[in-house]
């Protein structure tokens, strides 16, 4: 301890007979903590002291602002009974995403009687729970305060899930203890197992790199998503924390169902409760007229913001054959859009993204007569998967989801242009765009006059 009081001889025993003598409860013991106790002490560090008392429950947390020097001191003290304060160490720290703790403590005095009991030189708390119930919940909480555009209210639930985050994945990383609230941020930040931008996320998460709230959607989703992924292999140790249900669905799937279902942003007015009017207790849409209706319509975006709704449950559907001349799958497309394509012999056409706000080139991907047709109607980019002949949704799996703005076919009806919100990364390799290598193009030339178009 080389700054503050510590500097003032005799500070410390000054104070620990000062606080042997408080009102209340005969005092017991007397032990330094925090940043003094850890040799980590600032000029700008308090002085953790915790008085431990004889009786039964008490706790009193006096304050004092103390002239050291030339420099006031704040001496923060905490006064509880012997018996809860031993107890209190049996609980994971509050501030140690989950993590267990070890932290150094010095007994500054003691009555003979009990010095046994709090002669101590560390303080050990035990790990938290995992939580995988609340984690989840807490993506819950998220998604539905972003639909509603309660924006503090998704940050609150964001740093929520992330802190709980470490306390499942812990159960797959080696193992660690903390001894401070730095140390327990960096320990969570750095596990060596965790889901792909792990880091990156948390940040997001925990407000400590602020993003726009569909990001911070997609952070939350990675996260969750990635931890119950790499928490399956301990589905029977969790099960005997959450419960025999949730430990099944985690091994099953169901889970990583919900998850996903939690991910699907969903922008619009939109009732849920099973028992309304409507498919199924389905979700119930304002339609393009301004009534209300059923099925998955591409609602009217508000001033500044995109029209988006949740992925309905669509299962793979594989392709039996190409056919040139129409869809090679069955699709629900409106039959005045389909009879426009020109298709490949696969019965696909080309689909180039692009970013609605910057009007970077992102990707190139391919649409079938389905694919375009849930692009179109629920405002998330879908595509034909050549190589795994099955649908997939822009981001469902990575988080870097696409929320379509405009879709528009080219002139000879074999290509489609595709705006969207991009979050995150377009490409797979983790870049903004897939168009990233430029080419040497050695025969450039200065352009000459712009033509407005052909002459007659």
């Amino acid at each position: 301890m080389d700054h503050g009081p510590s500097r003032q001889l005799g500070f410390l025993d000054d104070w620990t007979d000062r606080l042997r003598r408080l009102p209340g409860p005969p005092v017991v013991g007397v032990l330094l903590r925090g940043s003094y106790a850890r040799g980590a002490a600032t000029p700008y560090s308090d002085v953790d002291i915790d008085v431990l008392v004889s009786g039964g429950p008490y706790a009193a947390y006096p304050a004092f602002l103390v002239e050291a020097g030339e420099r006031l001191t704040h001496l923060s003290v905490a006064v509880r009974d012997v018996e809860s304060w031993l107890e209190r160490l049996d609980r994971p720290a509050e501030w140690s995403f989950g993590l267990p703790v070890i932290a150094p403590v010095r007994l500054l005095w003691a009555h003979g009687a009990w010095r046994s009991s709090v002669d101590l030189t560390e303080i050990r708390q035990r790990p938290a729970e995992p939580d995988l119930e609340e984690l989840v919940a807490a993506l819950g909480k998220v998604g539905g305060a972003c639909a509603s555009g309660a924006e503090y209210d998704a940050r609150l639930a964001a740093a929520d899930l992330a802190r709980r985050c470490p306390s499942v994945l812990r159960l797959a990383n080696p193992a660690v203890t903390v001894a401070s609230r730095p140390d327990a941020l960096a320990a969570a930040l750095d596990l060596p197992v965790a889901p792909d931008g792990y880091r990156d996320d948390m940040l997001t998460c925990l407000g400590l790199r602020p993003d726009t709230l569909a990001r911070l959607h997609a952070a939350a989703y990675r996260l969750v998503a990635g931890t119950v992924a790499l928490a399956r292999p301990y589905a029977e140790e969790l099960a005997e924390v959450v419960g025999a249900d949730l430990g099944a669905a985690l091994r099953d799937g169901r889970l990583d169902r919900y998850v996903a279902q939690l991910a699907r942003p969903n922008w619009i007015a939109a009732t849920t409760s099973p028992g309304l009017d409507g498919p199924q207790g389905g979700v119930a849409l304002a339609t393009p007229g301004g009534g209300s209706g059923y099925g998955w319509t591409v609602p009217v975006p508000r001033a500044k913001q995109s029209g988006t709704m949740p992925v309905p449950d669509l299962s793979p559907v594989t392709a039996p054959g190409p056919a040139p001349s129409g869809p090679a799958r069955p699709s629900a497309l409106d039959p005045a859009i389909a009879a426009r394509l020109r298709r490949t012999p696969d019965g696909l056409v080309a689909a180039v993204v692009r970013a609605h706000d910057t009007g970077d080139v992102l990707m190139v991907a391919w649409m079938d007569d389905e694919a375009l047709h849930r692009t179109l109607t629920t405002g998330r980019a879908t595509y034909w998967s050549r190589s795994r002949r099955e649908y997939w949704v822009k981001g469902e799996t990575s988080g870097h989801h696409q929320y379509v703005r405009t879709v528009a076919l080219d002139c000879d009806g074999d290509a489609l242009l595709v705006s969207v919100d991009q979050v995150g990364a377009a490409c797979h390799t983790g870049s903004w765009s897939c168009f990233s290598d430029e080419l040497p193009v050695s025969g450039a030339t200065s352009a000459g006059p712009t033509s407005a178009g052909p002459t007659t």
